[in-house]
């Protein structure tokens, strides 16, 4: 994963589909679907950073939204 792009959570969503896809082929090596779930797990942390960050933003102007009724 290039760490000097920031990723999108669709970007992250779409590597870590790939991931996945790569492992469970026939033909990929112990070591090819060790590099592919490295890879993929990088992928799924940077798509729950994402989400989690959504969460925060929902809850604070949820919490605003309800202190200012």
């Amino acid at each position: 994963m290039a760490k000097s792009k920031q990723l999108t959570f669709e970007e992250a969503l779409a590597g870590l589909e790939k991931s996945a896809a790569e492992i469970i082929k026939d033909d990929t090596t112990l070591d090819e679907a060790l590099k592919n779930f490295e890879l993929g797990m990088e992928y799924y942390n940077k798509c729950h950073k994402i989400l989690e960050e959504a969460k925060q933003k929902i809850d604070y102007i949820t919490d605003i939204e309800v202190k200012n009724e």
